[in-house]
């Protein structure tokens, strides 16, 4: 392989890795081009058959626009999670939209709607128009409009409390469900027994991060670092302290946060991809690539660490190993 040849295909796995992998870890949001508030964006796609199907914001009710890969895991569970919400709330002022990827094809989309019994459109962005008028950046991804057509909320990736928390913010915003409740939901019974101190980290960390989202990065270390004097062995406060210094450039002081982090859970993954990640930015790159070859050991999703491993590689000189690892990335996500 000739070295021209190598660096395309770096710029390739680099470009197709970032589709779905954040700039640092965590800290990011699903939609780069959407904030709380802001107008969302009306579109017209086709569906699997071929039939336009227009979004116009702002129609009086509450949507429900999520974006998936069809052939991922994460996007299946996701889906069927929108069938169980669409039966529950459809006709109660909430409409569900779903936009499939580039790649999906018309077989997958048939599958789905059989397998799953989807009743809502299921949409094909073949030229990733929509995509990047919204800077998706996860798959899946949901965001839900309001009656007046503003993008209000945003939920990225999967887990097991998507129906309630997207559910849930759904209800609230077509007056099926009150803000206390919906807070009742998706509290979980355990932080009542939290100390005060440990009460007011989780509100200041949620706080910082909606900071960080808006390109506040010292605004939210202000908060994260309050959150860690409170609670200086909450996890979370200090991985999410490590990643605003980071986007703030105050590099040394990240390392020390993420350190106090490995020292309180040394198996943490993302506390070691950080200091990976702050070698990398400080040119320390075998420091780096020893870290984050560590991290990607104890990550059983590894691709985020596969990823910064060949910008350390690239960063190094060492292209073949660069490949190497942004191909692993890669390979990762398409199977997911």
């Amino acid at each position: 392989m000739t070295r021209r040849t190598l660096r395309g295909s770096i710029v390739l796995f680099t470009a197709l890795t970032a589709i779905l992998l954040f700039t640092v870890p965590g800290g990011a949001s699903a939609f780069r081009n959407m904030k709380e508030g802001s107008p969302a964006l009306p579109f017209t796609l086709k569906d699997f058959e071929g039939k336009d199907v227009e979004f116009r914001p702002g129609s009086g009710k509450v949507t429900v626009l999520s974006f998936v890969k069809l052939s991922q895991d994460r996007s299946a569970e996701q889906l069927k999670d929108l069938v169980a919400l669409h039966k529950e709330l459809s006709g109660k002022g909430v409409d569900f939209l779903v936009v499939a990827s580039y790649g999906d094809t018309a077989a997958e989309a048939k599958k789905a709607v059989s397998e799953l019994g989807v009743a809502f459109p299921i949409l094909h962005d073949k030229d990733q128009k929509v995509y990047g008028d919204y800077g998706l950046f996860i798959l899946p991804a949901t965001g839900l409009i309001g009656k007046d057509g503003k993008f209000v909320f945003e939920h990225g990736s999967h887990g097991r409390d998507f129906r309630d928390v997207v559910g849930g913010k759904a209800k609230v915003l077509a007056g099926l469900m009150t803000e206390d409740d919906y807070k009742k939901l998706v509290t979980p019974v355990e932080s009542a027994r939290k100390s005060k101190e440990e009460g007011e980290a989780e509100r200041l960390i949620s706080l910082g991060r909606t900071l960080l989202k808006r390109g506040m990065p010292d605004k939210a270390a202000e908060k994260f670092a309050k959150a860690v004097e409170l609670d200086p062995k909450n996890m979370a406060a200090l991985l999410a302290y490590g990643e605003s210094l980071v986007a703030s450039r105050k590099l040394d002081e990240a390392l020390v946060q993420f350190t106090r982090a490995k020292e309180i859970s040394p198996n943490s993954k993302e506390a070691g991809l950080g200091i990976g990640t702050v070698h990398l930015e400080k040119g320390e790159v075998d420091k780096a690539i020893r870290e984050i070859s560590d991290a990607a050991m104890l990550n059983p999703k590894p691709e985020k660490a596969y990823f910064w491993l060949g910008a350390a590689y690239e960063k190094k000189g060492d292209l073949p190993n660069a490949v190497k690892y942004y191909k692993k990335a890669v390979e990762k996500i398409i199977k997911e």
